[in-house]
């Protein structure tokens, strides 16, 4: 996975400082509610977790860039949680400062979990989840790229594999009410995917994206 947690040393822990000192805060005691259905929607950055953007390509890397997306949530009365996420993130990569491309990853994950919920149903509550699923995704070529296909005269058509992705995360949900919740997220997510590049002279060429990203979310959940 060519990890590197120390790339966005400063961001991530700051990040992951104020997640955690909330959910240090809450209350030990939580309560036990009825099964629910919660819908929600979120948004934030993604900074890259590896030394490289482009396996082999040590001069690589990605630009911190933008996450969305949106899930479905399952509540047991027990606290535990099934959650459909369907997200997008996007990732610039760079060869010393010459633009590559960006990269679009658009993850489709089952998550397992738990969320707790305030006593008085307002206030402050954490969820933790972790999970995996399959990411479809399209590398967009950028000026360093066209700038080459101009010059050579050969035109290059690449294409992404799906890959398999491995999610962690944690965060703190602000109840404003029982059923609004306002939310923080700090999530890992691992993988790598495989692209091939084919160019117009008949050659193409293999290569492998480090995509293990931080993401830092904000946003919204529904319950009812």
């Amino acid at each position: 996975m060519n990890w590197n947690y120390t790339k966005h040393f400063p961001i991530i822990n700051v990040f992951l400082a104020i997640v955690f000192a909330f959910i240090l805060s809450t209350s030990i005691v939580y309560a036990q509610d009825d099964p629910s259905f919660g819908i929600g929607v979120f948004g934030g950055f993604a900074a890259s977790m590896t030394g490289e953007a482009i396996k082999d390509y040590e001069e690589t890397e990605w630009e911190t860039g933008s996450a969305l997306g949106g899930s479905i949530t399952y509540r047991m009365a027990n606290g535990v949680i099934f959650e459909l996420l369907a997200g997008q993130f996007d990732m610039k990569a760079v060869e010393n400062s010459d633009e590559i491309g960006t990269l679009n990853a658009k993850p489709i994950l089952f998550m397992i979990g738990y969320q707790s919920m305030p006593i008085n149903q307002r206030g402050v509550a954490f969820h933790v989840t972790i999970g995996g699923g399959i990411a479809s995704s399209d590398f967009d070529k950028g000026d360093d790229i066209k700038d080459l296909e101009k010059s050579s005269g050969v035109s290059i058509d690449i294409s992404n594999d799906d890959a398999f992705m491995f999610e962690m995360g944690a965060g703190i949900d602000y109840f404003l009410t029982r059923n609004i919740a306002l939310i923080l997220d700090g999530r890992f997510i691992s993988g790598n995917i495989d692209s091939k590049w084919e160019f117009s002279n008949g050659n193409s060429e293999d290569f492998t994206f480090y995509a293990s990203n931080f993401q830092g979310l904000v946003g919204v959940r529904l319950w009812f």
